[in-house]
């Protein structure tokens, strides 16, 4: 007997996805610190937002987001049915309406931002990202003598991102110590500003992180391909926010070539960044061999990588833009 499938009136959909997402974030019991105006992270959940004025979510590292169904769905892993059930029945227990009311909300600016103190030293980054990254010790020189590239009082790696006046808008951090995972970014930073290696040319190479970005220029520079002048620029994550400030920024940029990694995520926001800025740039993709190109890089599969003048890119689309390196 077949069943029938399970309907919710227009009503019920409105009201499902009128449910305040602080609300229910906060009464299944996750923590919200408020991070920037009209926005607060959600501990423990790596890149996940909730913009309150809205009513919307975002997971940067995932590239997912959406309202009060789609954040159920995403949290704890129910079906759209599920979900919208589950938002028509519920009922706070605690009300956080009123705590983060808009009015409040409106009058609180963001705090400044202000990198972290420098070291003495730069040995730990050195060794990090020589050592153990095998990126080219050349090109970590030179992005410590110019500014974009420190160590910090812990040790961190600290890589720079810069507006058009050369104010420091932006700092990544990764830790120096191989046996603790941590990476993120310097408080108040502002991601439209990334981690920017600047060129001459109109392309520019897009990778998730500043690791992704010395890695690919690494490679290219064991191949003896010297002659890269293109600019190339960190995400942060897999959010196009750099991408389009750093486009405004450029002018003159008519090629885009998306270097994310080859994951789930990386694929995922690599159709819809390509999807998004198709109709006004020249868009392309590439992907490496293992899950990013550091991997590529310290597995040394550079005889895959570089069977072809381009970096194997897809639907033969090397000749069309004349993307010689």
């Amino acid at each position: 007997m077949a069943h029938k499938r399970l309907r919710f009136t227009d009503e019920e959909l409105t009201q499902a996805n009128n449910v305040n997402l602080m609300d229910y974030a906060a009464n299944i019991g996750l923590e919200l610190k408020k991070v920037g105006k009209d926005s607060y992270h959600i501990e423990g959940y790596g890149g996940l937002y909730i913009n309150p004025i809205l009513n919307k979510w975002n997971c940067f590292s995932k590239g997912e987001g959406g309202g009060p169904i789609q954040f159920v769905m995403f949290i704890e892993n129910k079906t759209w049915v599920e979900s919208v059930k589950q938002l028509l029945g519920f009922n706070p227990t605690t009300n956080h309406h009123k705590q983060y009311s808009i009015a409040k909300r409106k009058t609180e600016e963001k705090g400044e931002f202000i990198l972290p103190e420098k070291s003495n030293t730069y040995k730990h980054v050195i060794a990090y990202l020589i050592k153990t990254r095998k990126i080219d010790k050349n090109l970590v020189y030179k992005l410590i003598k110019e500014g974009k590239l420190y160590e910090d009082k812990n040790k961190n790696c600290v890589f720079v991102g810069y507006d058009n006046n050369n104010n420091p808008r932006y700092g990544n951090l990764r830790s120096t110590n191989t046996n603790t995972v941590f990476k993120g970014d310097v408080k108040n930073s502002d991601k439209a500003y990334p981690f920017a290696i600047e060129g001459t040319s109109d392309k520019v190479y897009v990778c998730e992180s500043p690791i992704e970005v010395l890695s690919y220029l690494t490679i290219l520079k064991l191949y003896n391909i010297n002659s890269f002048n293109h600019h190339i620029i960190s995400l942060g994550g897999v959010s196009d926010k750099a991408l389009k400030q750093y486009l405004e920024d450029n002018p003159m940029i008519r090629y885009i070539v998306l270097c994310l990694n080859n994951d789930k995520t990386g694929i995922k926001a690599t159709n819809k960044i390509r999807s998004g800025y198709k109709n006004k740039y020249n868009v392309i993709e590439q992907y490496p061999i293992n899950k990013d190109y550091n991997e590529d890089l310290i597995n040394t599969t550079y005889n895959q990588i570089f069977t072809e003048k381009n970096v194997f890119l897809r639907r033969g689309e090397e000749e069309k833009f004349n993307l010689e390196l």
